[in-house]
């Protein structure tokens, strides 16, 4: 990927060593999801409690998967380059942004760290590098519209720590008749017509996994300072089969 205003001291290396590592990461969440499926795992809307729908769906993948000892060791083993390396998981964690003079906070659904991305960008911020994720459900037309709201956020928060120029969905496909692609062909369509968001690159396919083709790449430009470009990588999760009302 052709690196596009790529932010001052971020040097082409470095943009390529973090870009490799977040792809890593990606791949595990591919990974965990699979297992998920493997696992015929259930979750029941109808015994959420207080949850929200999509923070049910979220703290699943979190706290039964991506979390767990035995799927991060296999992380350091398998899809890692380096065996000791350390990934975490945290969820509803706030970043603070500055927008018309005024701070506010965002809550990020899925924050990651990873050991040696922090490693890699150390000479680059003193912050604390976090890999956010934002997750959406997806099972009729008007959620494409939520999602693309993420998207707007992405481009329009100017952040006062740290912020990587890669960002995350996922998306919790419902049902059937939705597949990654419809789903991708729908963003992108919106994408089009939404004159806030400066789009580089549409969804267009960038598989994470060997065993999974709902993996997509998109580039835009932030919306402040420099109109510096953004990478956000996608996963449309098929969900259909998973969620039970």
């Amino acid at each position: 990927m052709a690196i596009i205003n790529s932010p001052k001291k971020f040097k082409p290396d470095v943009f390529k060593l973090t870009e490799f590592r977040i792809k890593l990461v990606m791949k595990y969440v591919v990974y965990c999801y699979l297992e998920m499926v493997k696992d015929g795992k259930k979750y029941d809307f109808s015994k959420r409690g207080k949850l929200q729908q999509e923070d049910f769906l979220r703290n699943g993948l979190v706290d039964d998967y991506l979390s767990k000892k035995e799927y991060k060791d296999h992380y350091k083993k398998h899809i890692s380059d380096n065996p000791l390396v350390e990934i975490y998981f945290q969820k509803e964690e706030n970043q603070s942004y500055l927008l018309g003079g005024v701070l506010a906070d965002d809550y990020i659904d899925i924050s990651i760290k990873e050991t040696r991305l922090s490693d890699i960008l150390g000479a680059t911020t003193s912050d604390e590098i976090k890999f956010a994720v934002e997750c959406k459900r997806i099972k009729g037309s008007s959620d494409y519209d939520e999602y693309i709201k993420d998207i707007q956020k992405f481009a329009d928060r100017p952040f006062t720590t740290y912020r990587l120029p890669y960002e995350g969905q996922i998306g919790f496909i419902e049902v059937d008749s939705i597949s990654h692609t419809i789903a991708s062909t729908e963003i992108n369509k919106k994408l089009k017509t939404t004159s806030t968001i400066t789009t580089l690159k549409y969804l267009t396919i960038n598989n994470f996994h060997e065993k999974f083709d709902g993996g997509y790449l998109s580039i835009h430009a932030r919306n402040y300072d420099k109109k510096q470009g953004f990478s956000i990588f996608h996963l449309f999760l098929n969900y259909s089969q998973i969620v039970s009302i």
